[in-house]
């Protein structure tokens, strides 16, 4: 008896200890994840270090054992498949400076330097290999990994398609689908009291739709899930992502073939109303009338393909609309989340957003033309996408020796050899003289922008989304009309906003934002 109560005694002695032990823990947990954020929340400090001004050697002996970059899992290796290969390179660079030629990819190196990239501006090829995995909803054949003699005939046709002018023919349906989602969020202020939203989320169903009046202008079906339609490119386009790192169950992966099933039977719905809307027109069934500045879905089916002279296949047509929807609807979605969350950051910019609008505006919905005079509004834009660039890497392929420019030696490489551009980490190194990894929409940060090598969230040179004018408009237009209906806050801990850098710089937890209403419009 005496045994079991010692043994009782000191089994809640233990329990007790242990239970401090416990509360402890949890104490010191949230205590650093309040005051320490994690290595990656954009716009704020990404590293303490700049980067090193290491010599950097030339290249001449790169094997050339395989010409294209391998993205096999069997052909990456641990150290990358387990951070990212974005937060490796950083990484490397951070320690290593602006070339590294040492990577444990066969036949690659990777450059922040941006005289490396201002010599690389003709260099349109791209490592057919590295996008692979994208191949089931743009097709094997697809315009984004085209050589760069066949890019530029296909850019010039679609050029049309994508000016200012088809754009502003766009404008006012835009616009609705923006003045739409906002109005809901006032009326679920007074209605419900709910003054946070999701903006990632937000941003996207804005830019889904917006993006599919610009390319296809077709309204969607009246019984579209939206909802449903944004999950299926969610899963498809993580799903083939984490696919080509061999981190895909046979479940999930079944999971992604039926939704892009599901994306491919939605887009094969809006060509085929473009199609019967054409035939209607040229019989004279009803009185549509086509605009007279055709759309990017309006010259794939009326007009002959550049390359082959004879009318595009339906695949073809397929697999053009679905690269352009997939690229205009994600990066341009995010790109609005993150704005809105580096305004969040610095109030003073908030206000003078505000006020610039304000005076602009007095009071009404922006026109097309509106946007252009917000020039602080740019700026604010043009530095979110220095810090959150929505694509965080490009690459090029080299078909013959080249010699590239460095800030020191030249690189001189061999025909082969893949050049990797981690954007987010070359534009953390732009402003080396002062802190780069923080949010500055000021006169003196923006002037260091114009250079085309210095920013270049869309891009560069000849393969330079063909779509930027358009993105910059719908990231304009929403952020405009945002601020100017409220006061924006950020609605959770700042540690837990963290981009997840895979082909598209997403927010790994959302980005919850607390809306402020504010008179910035007459009733």
């Amino acid at each position: 008896m005496t045994f079991l109560q010692i043994t009782l005694q000191d089994f809640l002695a233990f329990s007790g200890l242990f239970v401090i032990i416990i509360v402890s823990a949890l104490y010191l947990y949230l205590f650093y994840e309040t005051f320490y954020p994690p290595s990656f929340p954009p716009a704020i400090i990404v590293s303490d270090k700049k980067i090193t001004e290491s010599p950097v050697k030339n290249v001449k002996n790169i094997p050339t054992k395989q010409l294209l970059i391998s993205c096999h899992p069997d052909h990456i290796p641990d150290k990358v498949k387990k951070i990212g290969l974005i937060p490796y390179l950083r990484k490397k660079h951070l320690k290593h400076g602006r070339v590294l030629t040492d990577l444990p990819l066969i036949n690659t190196i990777s450059v922040i330097d941006p005289m490396t990239i201002r010599s690389s501006l003709n260099i349109g090829d791209r490592p057919r290999n590295m996008y692979k995995f994208l191949e089931p909803i743009w097709g094997k054949d697809n315009l984004y990994v085209f050589s760069a003699d066949r890019a530029k005939i296909y850019r010039s046709f679609f050029d049309p398609a994508l000016s200012v002018d088809v754009i502003i023919d766009k404008y006012h349906d835009m616009r609705n689908f923006g003045v739409e989602i906002v109005d809901n969020w006032e009326k679920s202020i007074v209605l419900k009291h709910e003054n946070v939203v999701r903006m990632q989320d937000q941003g996207l169903e804005f830019s889904l739709k917006a993006t599919i009046q610009a390319l296809f202008g077709v309204n969607l079906p009246q019984d579209f899930d939206l909802v449903a339609y944004k999950k299926a490119y969610d899963d498809v386009i993580n799903g083939l992502f984490d696919k080509q790192f061999n981190v895909l169950s046979n479940l999930r992966d079944e999971k992604i073939q039926n939704s892009i099933k599901h994306l491919f039977q939605v887009l094969c719905i809006l060509i085929d109303e473009k199609k019967r809307i054409i035939a209607s027109t040229i019989q004279g069934v009803n009185n549509t009338i086509l605009p007279p500045r055709k759309d990017l879905l309006d010259l794939l089916v009326s007009e002959k393909d550049p390359e082959t002279g004879k009318n595009f296949e339906d695949e073809k047509i397929k697999d053009i609309m679905s690269l352009f929807l997939t690229c205009g609807y994600l990066t341009t979605g995010v790109a609005i989340s993150w704005t809105i969350f580096c305004i969040t950051q610095d109030r003073n910019v908030q206000t003078k957003i505000q006020n610039e609008i304000d005076y602009n505006l007095k009071g009404q919905l922006p026109l097309y033309h509106d946007l252009l005079n917000l020039n602080f509004l740019n700026q604010v834009i043009k530095e979110s996408l220095r810090i959150c660039p929505p694509i965080p890497i490009l690459s090029r392929y080299l078909e013959k020796n080249t010699d590239l420019e460095t800030m020191n030696d030249p690189l001189n490489l061999q025909a082969g050899t893949v050049v990797l551009y981690p954007i987010t980490v070359t534009h953390e190194d732009i402003h080396i003289e002062c802190d780069s990894q923080k949010f500055d929409a000021s006169q003196p940060s923006f002037n260091q922008l114009k250079a085309p090598f210095n920013h270049c969230p869309f891009g560069f040179g000849d393969r330079i989304c063909p779509a930027e004018k358009l993105a910059m408009v719908e990231i304009k237009l929403m952020v405009c009309l945002i601020m100017q209906r409220f006061h924006v806050e950020l609605a959770m801990p700042l540690n837990r906003v963290s981009g997840d850098e895979k082909f598209i710089l997403m927010a790994r937890n959302d980005i919850y934002i607390k809306l402020i209403p504010r008179k910035g419009i007459e009733e």
